[in-house]
């Protein structure tokens, strides 16, 4: 049955929808700047690739030929420090000051109406705006001045409010229906006479979503035909244009605020750490200034307070050697700009055909109960540029009209190589507002442990944040085909497929039983195969062993459950080198990190950041194994030729110790060397090193939440979350028997689940007849051993990754986020509990047994109750 949408009052199939033609048709005179976007993103964009970039709000892309043109000037010329006399140093001034009228030009103004002050960036300029206004503070004979600022604007205005509080100035939201409002209910524009200052600010266009506010606020405020709060005094308005300006012309000689904020990475994608404040020189005499540094002054004494600043507005602002290189290549920005696109106006209908059409696409899909797909948060129904910028803010809803929480759409995006942002975008007004949450909610979202710009997208069945795509100046009709296909495959397509299958018990048990036939043949195959006969003698350290059988160090082992079928230890896998390939054995050494050497060792990229499948799928393809008799670990490539690095080198080692990050966590690791180095570059086709975890550093579990170093908290190695993670064979059969016939590629069901089994990346494997009673596990014995089960495991597209191959398909994720009501958790993490002696030896085959969360929460009121 052919899939249909509505679309206004036509029914049109999806693939008419999506084609190109009908795109044509509709939008062809605004797009592609006269034909030649797709050369453009040939010649400019080759970086990019299969890569579809939806963040342009976030950051525009540079195009190649900028940083060749900037390279070349740079080739050219010798740039000294700006505030020295010399020839080099003049050539930078007159430099910038040709830079400065290029960006007055830009806006269509020139140095008679304004002044550009160069900044770190718009944050900087807004933070500037606070310290040199001309306040006047609250006293007997004026009520003093007001900031007043509209809910629906970046964290950077809001956060201006604090430097409001230390000058003892009021700080007043204002919601645009106050502002709409008091339009009507305005009856005068005189200011009563009043010299008072108060200061205004609203953005160009909502950062969140995509809402465009009306430049004809600027003139209305200014004059008093609209007051964001009803006193006497002159507004002064401050325009937030950094995300307005990236795709929109902005005529300064139409519209003129009082001050201008931009960045100038969010036009041109570089350089980025500039911006700049446009300042009208109306008001430039009343700004003041308190600290002066370097540049700014016409005189000044060190002995006494005698300072005089240049008459220059930007020397007078501009503290010491502002960054002249960056401001020079802002030049060749928009040079190259211009060139590539023919200007704003054709970049503002070029960016405004995608996003309306890509609208349109998502408002008129539907599941096949009629629900709507997606959710838009928008304030503007008629999507013209004049008041919608090219920007879409939303949420995935499933059939039953909840909401898809953006991390795990996050997930699956990344499956198609789509790159978006989620969250509150650092706009807490417009979420609120968007998503209906209460500021009680969110007070009470943060003590649950949500932040800005975390993954916990829902809390207590509500939405934290949502998903915002943004279009630039160099985004295609692909790009934007990609991103509907993404959302029309995912969610409509494989919404036939979230029904659950029954499980057969039996069938679970056979693929069980048919796994531990296979897997000594598999384990005796592997180089570096260890037997407990050789471990003592060779590694004194590990010379003993806790080896008793179903005896635990911990009291109160009682309340311990068991299957009427044993549940046993089927497969053990450590991974020496993080997000590399498994090594399999059937017994091994567990110390005070978890297995021994397990994630000891990883590849990190020439910067000195790790690098996992998630961007590398070849790492999968190095196969990394411990051959404990000859101390050392054996990389295996296809293609090379073995490398073998020592396993207890570090004394050896005479490059400096470096400092890594894993998770969030900084980590003391050294450099294991050229050697290594450079097989690892020619695998994996790009330049890499070869790190290991120093042995005098500890890394403690759960410490970052904490907030303080417990010493009966275990120590990790460089694993993400804990020391081991579990899945159970039961769960990846049910979840396999949910994939539809058309994906399983594996010729034998058994052959299938072993592959998927690989995919989860699990250190401990068991078999067991009942999926997912894992999760309802606290605590976990596996012979002698006694593990705390620390949470699920949530998957990232890791798993869609063939671990054979290297090849990448999205329907296991895709399955497991549909099958698990949205959420695509899969596995527990582990960790070693205190009561636990080490080093000992965990064997396959063990018996595997457990204590419930259920029986553990009774036995702890139970100690209460008795205690009280």
């Amino acid at each position: 049955m052919e899939s249909k949408v509505t679309n206004n009052s036509d029914t049109m199939t999806l693939e008419d929808l999506l084609s190109f033609s009908n795109f044509q048709e509709l939008y062809a005179e605004d797009y592609g700047y006269g034909g030649t976007i797709n050369d453009m993103r040939k010649k400019e964009f080759s970086r990019i690739g299969d890569v579809v970039y939806l963040d342009n709000v976030g950051t525009a892309l540079f195009p190649e030929s900028l940083l060749q043109r900037f390279m070349a000037d740079l080739s050219e010329n010798v740039y000294g420090n700006p505030h020295s006399n010399n020839l080099s140093s003049r050539l930078t001034h007159d430099t910038i000051e040709h830079v400065r009228y290029r960006i007055l030009q830009h806006f269509n103004t020139s140095a008679d109406d304004y002044t550009v002050i160069f900044t770190s960036g718009s944050t900087a300029a807004l933070k500037l705006v606070a310290d040199i206004f001309p306040w006047t503070p609250d006293s007997p004979d004026n009520a003093g001045s007001h900031f007043c600022y509209l809910t629906d604007n970046h964290t950077s205005v809001v956060g201006m409010r604090g430097a409001m509080k230390i000058l003892n100035i009021p700080s007043t939201p204002v919601t645009p229906e106050d502002l709409l409002l008091s339009e009507l209910e305005t009856k005068t524009t005189e200011n009563q006479h009043d010299s008072t200052s108060h200061l205004f600010c609203y953005p160009a266009v909502s950062n969140h979503s995509g809402t465009k506010y009306p430049l004809s606020w600027i003139g209305k405020v200014k004059s008093g035909k609209i007051k964001p709060i009803s006193v006497p005094g002159n507004w002064v308005v401050l325009l937030d244009a950094a995300s307005f300006v990236s795709t929109s012309p902005l005529d300064l000689s139409i519209y003129q605020p009082d001050f201008v904020t931009i960045s100038f990475y969010k036009i041109f994608g570089f350089p980025t750490g500039l911006g700049a404040l446009i300042v009208s020189n109306e008001i430039a005499h009343l700004l003041r200034k308190n600290y002066f540094g370097g540049g700014t002054a016409a005189a000044y004494l060190s002995k006494e307070d005698f300072y005089v600043p240049k008459e220059s507005i930007s020397s007078r602002f501009e503290d010491g050697t502002v960054s002249f290189l960056d401001i020079i290549a802002v030049k060749h920005c928009f040079d190259t700009l211009h060139t590539l696109t023919g200007g704003m106006e054709k970049i503002r209908n070029h960016t405004h055909a995608l996003a309306r059409y890509t609208y349109s696409v998502l408002s008129a899909l539907r599941y096949a109960n009629g629900q709507p797909v997606i959710q838009v948060y928008t304030d503007t129904e008629v999507r013209t540029y004049d008041v919608q910028g090219p920007i879409i803010n939303f949420n995935v809803l499933d059939e039953n009209g909840d909401i898809i929480g953006y991390s795990q759409v996050d997930k699956m995006a990344s499956l198609y190589n789509i790159h978006f942002r989620t969250g509150c975008f650092c706009n807490s007004g417009a979420c609120q507002k968007m998503l209906g949450i209460s500021s009680d909610e969110v007070k009470r979202n943060l003590q649950a442990g949500h932040i800005c710009g975390d993954n916990m997208d829902i809390v207590n069945g509500r939405p934290t944040g949502s998903i915002r795509i943004s279009f630039g100046f160099m985004s295609t009709f692909e790009d934007a085909q990609v991103f509907l296909k993404f959302i029309v495959n995912t969610f409509i397509k494989r919404s036939s497929y979230c029904t659950a299958k029954i499980y057969d018990v039996e069938k679970i048990a056979r693929i069980n039983q048919s796994q531990k036939e296979s897997n000594s043949e598999q384990i005796s195959s592997i180089n570096g195969k260890i037997s407990e006969d050789v471990i003592a003698p060779t590694n004194p350290t590990f010379s003993r062993f806790s080896e008793a059988e179903n005896i635990c160090a911990c009291k109160g082992r009682g309340n311990v459950s068991k299957n009427d079928k044993p549940i046993t230890l089927s497969h053990i896998y450590l991974y020496p080198i993080k997000s590399c390939a498994a090594f399999q054995v059937s017994q091994w050494p567990v110390v005070e990190q978890g297995l021994l050497f397990d994630r000891t060792w990883m590849v990190v990229n020439e910067n000195g950041v790790c690098l996992s499948q998630k961007q590398e799928t070849k790492l999968c393809l190095i196969r990394p194994s411990i051959d404990l008799i000859q101390n050392i670990m054996i990389i295996h490539a296809y293609g090379m030729s073995p490398l073998e690095v020592p396993l207890n080198d570090e004394s050896k080692m005479t490059v400096q110790i470096c400092q890594s990050k894993v998770c969030g966590d900084r980590v003391h690791t050294y450099d294991c060397g050229d050697e290594s180095a450079n097989w690892l570059s020619s695998v994996l086709g790009r330049k890499c090193r070869l790190i290991r975890q120093s042995s005098v550093f500890s890394r403690i579990a759960g410490a970052k939440k904490k907030g303080l170093l417990e010493a009966t908290l275990p120590s990790l190695s460089l694993v993400n979350e804990a020391q081991y993670l579990l899945v159970n064979t039961a769960s990846i059969f049910q979840l396999s028997q949910q994939i539809p016939l058309s994906d399983q590629t594996d010729h034998t069901e058994e052959n299938h689940i072993d592959q998927m089994t690989q995919r989860f990346r699990a250190n401990l494997v068991m078999d067991s007849n009942i999926p997912f009673q894992e999760e309802e596990w606290a605590e976990v014995f596996i012979g002698s051993l006694h593990f705390q089960v620390s949470g699920k495991c949530t998957r990232c597209q890791i798993i869609c990754i063939n671990q054979s191959t290297g090849e990448k398909r999205g329907e296991i994720l895709q399955t497991l986020s549909s099958s698990r009501e949205g959420k695509t958790t899969f596995g527990m993490y582990l960790l070693n509990s205190p009561c636990s002696s080490y080093p000992s030896l965990l064997r396959v085959g063990t018996e595997v047994s457990f204590i419930q969360k259920e029986t553990q929460q009774n036995v702890h009121s139970n100690k209460e109750s008795l205690e009280k």
